[in-house]
C-alpha cells in the first residue's frame, strides 16, 4: 500500500505553508544570530615538492643516482603525507608554537596532550596534488598561527626524516666499520706474505721479464747472483703473482668498503634538505570559515524538511502504525 505519492506531499506543503514559512523565518533569524557567534577560522596554505633523493652528494656512488635537484615521484610523495601526519613531527609542531598555551589546555590536566594534538589534527589537512606536490593547510582562529603552524611543518620534515634515517644509517656505519677491519686484516695478511716472498728476492711479473734479460746480459762474476735470484723467483714467482692478483681485489674490496664508510658518516652526520617549498604560508586576510550565508541556507533547509517529516508523520501516523503492527 503506498502511503504517500507526489501529488499528496505537494498538497501537504501547501496546505502547511503558513506553518513551514513561520519555521523558516524563525529557523533565518536563529541561525543567522547563531552564526554570527561561532569562531571565526583563517585558512593558511603552503606546498612543498618532496627530493627524489636522500643521500648527500659525496661519494661517486650517490652521484651516479641522479642530480639532486630533482622532485619526488609518487613514492616520495606519500612518504612525505606519512611523515608530516606523524606523531614525531606534530609534536615539534606544539613545541615550536605553543600549542598548549594558544588552544587554552592546561598541560596539568588528564589527557592534555591528546586534546591538544587531537585540535591540531582537526585543523590541518595535507594532500598530493597532480604533479607530485604536497599541499599543506592549516585552520585557526588565528591568521598569524595558521601561518606560522604551516610553516613549521615544512621546517620540520628535513629534520624529521633526517631522524628517522640517522638511527640505520648508525647501524649501517658500525657494521661497515666491522667489515672494513675485517677486511684490513686480510689485506694485511697478503701484504704480509708479499713482503716475505719480496724479502727472498721474488719479483713482480713485470720485474721478473727486466731481471732475465740483466740476466742474459750479465758478465761471468755477475751471472752466478742473478742466477739464484732467477732460480727463486721461476720457484715462487708464480705463488707471489697469484697472491698479488688476489691482494689488488681485496684491496679494491676496502676501498670500496671505505666509499660506503664515508657516504654513511655524511648521510649520519649532515642534515641534508629533503624538500623543496614552492610556497611559503602567509596570514590570511580574509576569513576561511564559517561562511553565514550557506549556514543560514543549510539551516532553513534541513529545518523545512524535518517539519515536513514531522507533519507527514503525524498525518499518515494511522497508517504507518498498522504498517508496523503487520
Amino acid at each position: 500500500m503506498e502511503i504517500l505519492n507526489f501529488i499528496d506531499l505537494i498538497k501537504l506543503i501547501w496546505q502547511n505553508r503558513k506553518t513551514l514559512i513561520k519555521i523558516a523565518a524563525a529557523t533565518t533569524v536563529l541561525s543567522a544570530a547563531l552564526s554570527f557567534a561561532l569562531p571565526v577560522y583563517y585558512k593558511s596554505t603552503t606546498s612543498m615538492f618532496p627530493a627524489k633523493y636522500a643521500q648527500v652528494p659525496v661519494t661517486e656512488t650517490a652521484i651516479r643516482k641522479g642530480p639532486y635537484s630533482e622532485f619526488g615521484e609518487t613514492s616520495e610523495s606519500e612518504q612525505s603525507l606519512e611523515i608530516i601526519n606523524s606523531t614525531r613531527l606534530l609534536d615539534k609542531v606544539i613545541a615550536k608554537n605553543e600549542l598548549f598555551k594558544h588552544y587554552e589546555i592546561d598541560s596539568s590536566e588528564q589527557f592534555a596532550y591528546t586534546k591538544v594534538l587531537n585540535n591540531l589534527r582537526d585543523n590541518l589537512s595535507s594532500k598530493r596534488n597532480k604533479y607530485n606536490s604536497i599541499e599543506i593547510n592549516v585552520l585557526d582562529k588565528s591568521p598569524q598561527m595558521a601561518a606560522d603552524i604551516a610553516n613549521s611543518i615544512t621546517a620540520f620534515y628535513d629534520s624529521v626524516k633526517f631522524e628517522l634515517t640517522k638511527s640505520r644509517n648508525v647501524a649501517l656505519l658500525e657494521n661497515l666499520s666491522k667489515n672494513y677491519d675485517t677486511q684490513k686484516s686480510v689485506v694485511d695478511s697478503l701484504k704480509g706474505i708479499m713482503d716475505s716472498l719480496t724479502n727472498k728476492g721474488v719479483m713482480s711479473q713485470f720485474q721478473r721479464g727486466y731481471l732475465i734479460e740483466a740476466y742474459a746480459q750479465a758478465r761471468p762474476g755477475e751471472a752466478e747472483k742473478l742466477r739464484r735470484l732467477v732460480e727463486s723467483n721461476i720457484d715462487k714467482g708464480e705463488t707471489f703473482d697469484f697472491i698479488e692478483r688476489i691482494y689488488e681485489a681485496e684491496v679494491g674490496n676496502l676501498m670500496h668498503i671505505k666509499k660506503f664508510i664515508v657516504q654513511a658518516k655524511a648521510d649520519t652526520d649532515v642534515e641534508f634538505t629533503q624538500k623543496f617549498v614552492v610556497d611559503k604560508a602567509i596570514p590570511a586576510e580574509q576569513k576561511h570559515s564559517p561562511v553565514r550565508w550557506l549556514f543560514v541556507l543549510v539551516s532553513v533547509f534541513s529545518s523545512i524538511i524535518v517539519a515536513v517529516a514531522a507533519i507527514l508523520i503525524n498525518r499518515k501516523w494511522p497508517v504507518i502504525k498498522s504498517l508496523l503492527q503487520d
